[in-house]
């Protein structure tokens, strides 16, 4: 809903019920009808779905993937996962307005593995905080899929691919101060927060290869910092493979 009223320039859900009114000629501004779908404490109705659909195509997909396709990336089916990693054909991939990616995404034939991806999509986040360049809410979501698809791969067999990295690029762009605001606008910050530090302290505990990799004592901290307990050389040499390519 918050993303919905972005795109029609209301700041709130009287505006947008006014938006919505103008357009339909129905009276929901009164009643304060739309406070609760915008807070989220009530979900949108099928009906309400179809009123919204009429004025803008988009609201249904929107609603189903999330803005910049995050809820895909958190919930949606995990062989869905890899085609939202765009890193895995452009470093700019991320950055791309959706209608650009979509128009270009098929004509990119030299795909890279999940293990160079990871890699080299961590250097890229490390590479922007080193040059202080502001990430955009689809680098979380890619980060979200890449460390979904690492958890995936891990529970059927442990993967000799080292998923660490895939975390500390979550934490990386929830830190970032573009990603922060962002989510602070979506009104989903702290919740999307919370839900991503139980995904991992539930891996830690669970997963007995990836508690193994990760190497560290001190769940709890890890879970709220990850770049604490990177080695300094570690940060070095991933900047250095991001520079070098």
């Amino acid at each position: 809903m918050r993303e919905l009223a972005k795109r029609v320039g209301a700041e709130n859900p009287h505006q947008f019920a006014g938006w919505f009114d103008e357009r339909t000629g129905m009276d929901t501004q009164a009643s304060g009808k739309w406070r609760l779908n915008f807070s989220g404490d009530r979900p949108l109705s099928p009906q309400q779905l179809q009123l919204l659909s009429r004025l803008d195509g988009d609201v249904a997909q929107l609603h189903r993937n999330g803005p910049a396709d995050i809820w895909r990336a958190l919930w949606g089916d995990v062989h869905e996962l890899w085609a939202l990693s765009r890193r895995r054909f452009c470093i700019h991939g991320s950055t791309l307005d959706d209608r650009i990616w979509s128009a270009i995404e098929d004509e990119f034939a030299d795909e890279i593995s999940f293990g160079s991806t990871l890699r080299e999509f961590e250097g890229d986040l490390l590479l922007a905080d080193a040059y202080r360049e502001p990430l955009a809410l689809r680098h979380l979501t890619e980060a979200i899929a890449l460390y979904r698809l690492h958890q995936h791969m891990n529970s059927i067999a442990p993967s000799d691919v080292d998923g660490v990295g895939a975390y500390r690029c979550v934490h990386m762009c929830l830190e970032d101060a573009a990603v922060r605001s962002e989510l602070g606008r979506l009104g989903i910050g702290d919740l999307l927060a919370g839900h991503l530090a139980d995904m991992e302290l539930g891996r830690l505990e669970r997963e007995r290869s990836y508690r193994a990799s990760v190497a560290v004592d001190d769940l709890a901290g890890y879970v709220r910092n990850p770049l604490a307990f990177i080695s300094h050389d570690s940060r070095w040499a991933a900047l250095g493979f991001a520079w070098a390519n």
